[in-house]
């Protein structure tokens, strides 16, 4: 019986337990009712094919038995000549059986004929073929004042005129053996099925005390929200210990998202809230003055239209770091030098100030090309920011890799741990634009991309590393 199959059975004793019980089948019981009903099915087959061994067995042996009373045939018809012509006794009846311990013998001194009448019903061809040692002896089964027997045919030994002997034994004579052996493993299948239930039954809770755990944590996390929650690890490596593992990894997963996102929402509302009350105090000038007719109306309109950009620039920039965090990357084998050569061109383009020299070696990566894209471009624009007017910025590519060198101060040891972090800014950097996405934007890519970045700074500047693995030699490029 399958695994399949025996939980299925488990399953419908549980329903009946259930009906009749008015209460649910705990799973311990249905381990243990399963295992138990494995063992009853796997120990009747056994007793079963047990029992019918053991009816051959005795069925072999009364035949054997059977024979062995035929060949004495001649030996007992002697002792009777011999005390008949001693005159020690009456002459014997042969028409009557003859009893040998549970054997019955008939003895034919003549040659039979057919239709001859005896107990177990007329002579024919074949007992009479028998007779002439023509033909083998042979057994039959056959019934004899009510009852059946088993009953051997042979030539009588010794007789030279023909004649045949009958063993015969009833075939109910071993029923009570046969009944004392079925009870006997009928009774031990009960003991096995029973023992196993028992056994499992005070097992399983051990066994499946990691699930009671689990469900207990399922249950609290429902009901408190608590997903601080964790279940006992444990030093093995089965099927139950890995599923607590994974639901404490998902608790874990899904404590950090909400974290993130509460922190995201705090964060994201703060900064908002700075352009929104610029531009509603620059209206408010507007409208409490002469208006536009204000000499200061266009400064206001022009300080109101820089805060709505950088609105708008923060909103990008959380548009974009939630796609990147959600959204599962699109890889694919690109060349690293063609998309950082994009990036250059669209930059140079945006900021013709800016001083920026690139060394670009054909370089292959498996990325996502438009957020390696973007990832370059953030980590340009924030060098852009840092080297100061006429400075140059550098950019390379080889390795897999993509580096962009600025010329700045260099980043501060107190502030370098967390300049990946959303909204973080430094203190030096208060005054300049940007809300402390991009790079935070740059560390998101790079995880999803199975990828790295690293800074490396110091007074003369500071050099941010986006490291790709390397692709499958059977890649081929494919247009960024």
């Amino acid at each position: 019986m399958t695994l399949r199959n025996r939980v299925t059975a488990a399953q419908r004793l549980g329903r009946v337990h259930a009906r009749y019980f008015r209460r649910p089948m705990t799973l311990r019981n249905r381990v243990a009712a399963a295992a138990a009903l494995g063992v009853l099915i796997v120990v009747a087959a056994v007793s079963a094919v047990l029992y019918f061994t053991y009816a051959a067995s005795l069925r072999s042996r009364v035949d054997g038995s059977l024979v062995a009373a035929a060949q004495q045939a001649s030996t007992i018809l002697q002792n009777v000549k011999q005390t008949v012509s001693s005159g020690k006794g009456p002459a014997p009846n042969l028409d009557k059986p003859i009893t040998v311990g549970s054997i019955e013998l008939q003895l034919f001194t003549g040659a039979p004929s057919v239709g001859q009448p005896t107990s177990f019903g007329p002579f024919n061809d074949r007992d009479v073929a028998v007779a002439r040692n023509s033909q083998a002896p042979y057994f039959m089964d056959a019934s004899s004042g009510g009852r059946r027997s088993r009953v051997y045919t042979a030539p009588l030994p010794g007789m030279s005129d023909g004649g045949l002997v009958r063993a015969s034994r009833a075939l109910d004579a071993d029923d009570g053996a046969l009944r004392t052996a079925a009870l006997l493993l009928a009774g031990l299948t009960a003991a096995a099925t029973a023992a196993t239930y028992g056994a499992l039954r005070l097992t399983a809770g051990r066994v499946l005390r990691p699930i009671g755990e689990l469900t207990a944590a399922a249950e609290h996390v429902t009901r408190t929200q608590d997903l601080a929650a964790r279940i006992a690890a444990t030093k093995s490596a089965d099927e139950v210990s890995r599923l607590g593992a994974s639901f404490n990894a998902m608790l874990a997963a899904l404590d950090e998202s909400l974290t993130a996102q509460q922190r995201l929402v705090a964060d994201a509302s703060h900064e908002l809230r700075t352009p929104l009350t610029s531009i509603t105090t620059n209206l408010d000038l507007l409208e409490d003055g002469a208006g536009v007719a204000d000499p200061q109306a266009p400064e206001l309109v022009r300080a109101a239209r820089e805060q709505a950009g950088e609105l708008d620039q923060l909103i990008t920039d959380l548009l974009d770091l939630a796609r990147h965090q959600e959204a599962a990357p699109h890889l694919e084998t690109v060349r690293l030098d063609l998309l950082a050569e994009q990036v250059l061109r669209r930059t140079r383009q945006r900021a013709p100030q800016a001083v920026i020299a690139a060394d670009l070696a054909p370089c292959l990566a498996r990325a996502d090309p438009g957020a390696v894209d973007h990832a370059i471009a953030n980590l340009l624009d924030n060098a852009i920011k840092w080297t100061p007017p006429g400075g140059p910025v550098e950019v390379t590519v080889a390795n897999h890799q993509v580096s962009v060198t600025d010329h700045g101060p260099g980043i501060p040891d107190e502030d370098l741990p967390h300049i990946f972090e959303r909204f973080y800014r430094a203190s030096s950097a208060r005054g300049l634009p940007g809300a402390g996405l991009g790079l935070a934007i740059v560390a998101r890519i790079a995880k999803a991309n199975e990828a790295t970045v690293a800074v490396r700074t110091g007074p003369a500047g500071s050099t941010f590393t986006l490291a790709f693995p390397e692709p499958a030699p059977e890649g081929t490029p494919d247009a960024p």
